[in-house]
């Protein structure tokens, strides 16, 4: 009885693995770029950048960094922020209408 319960079991098994193969179905795939993981990606850059300022103002309150160099530093970041800004909207112009959603914000 145990045997053929071993058995049983052995033979549902192969036939939950192979039943994709058997009825032909294919895995789904997507169709153009991954939109969501680019979105992520400059979400993250986007974010970096602000953290990075908060970082440069704090460092020049405190008086560690002088006042060129965190206008230098200042005015290279907010260009990198706003690149970023602008390279997300044009991601999310590029989204199907009805394939938008909101981001995940942590």
């Amino acid at each position: 009885m145990l045997l053929l319960a071993g058995i049983l079991l052995v033979l549902g098994c192969i036939a939950f693995i192979a039943a994709p193969l058997v009825r032909g179905t294919a895995a789904p795939l997507t169709d153009g770029p991954d939109f969501a993981a680019e979105l992520r990606e400059l979400y993250a850059l986007r974010d970096m950048t602000y953290e990075t300022i908060r970082d440069l103002e704090f460092d020049f309150h405190s008086n560690k960094i002088d006042e060129t160099d965190y206008r230098e530093l200042l005015a290279r970041y907010k260009l990198e922020a706003l690149d970023a800004v602008r390279r997300i909207d044009a991601v999310e112009a590029r989204i199907p209408a009805g394939k938008r959603t909101a981001p995940a914000q942590p």
